[in-house]
């Protein structure tokens, strides 16, 4: 069972950047697609997938991010990559989308990196 939500899970974050990636480059291009109802209702369906599989792997595992710091470090960045997202959609002037869009491509990036490395500073421990 375990398995299975973590393959569900990683399958939605993959959908997930994909998506995320496709109408940001819909958004610099104009694209009217951008404004059709499935590119603006799939995404929150796809999303909501990724936090149920992602909170019940968490109670099934028995991860609690308070004892696993890498586990809050990955809601924290999720806070911020959604902040970003947001930003990136609904802002008026075009260079701040581009820039909010490209600030959380990197965010979730990093957040990938943290689960795979279990480890709260992800690909940041290369700076090191």
């Amino acid at each position: 069972m375990i398995a299975l939500l973590k393959h569900l899970h990683m399958t939605f974050a993959l959908l997930s950047f994909l998506g995320f990636f496709l109408r940001g480059v819909w958004m610099m291009t104009g694209s009217p697609l951008l404004r059709r109802k499935p590119v603006k209702v799939v995404p929150h369906i796809n999303d909501t997938l990724l936090l149920v599989t992602a909170i019940a792997l968490a109670v099934l595992i028995g991860y609690s991010p308070l004892q696993h710091g890498w586990l809050l470090t990955k809601i924290v960045a999720l806070f911020v990559y959604i902040g970003l997202g947001v930003l990136a959609f609904r802002h008026p002037k075009r260079p701040v989308r581009i820039g909010a869009w490209l600030a959380a491509l990197i965010v979730f990036l990093y957040i990938v990196s943290v689960a795979f490395s279990k480890d709260p500073l992800g690909f940041l421990y290369l700076i090191n």
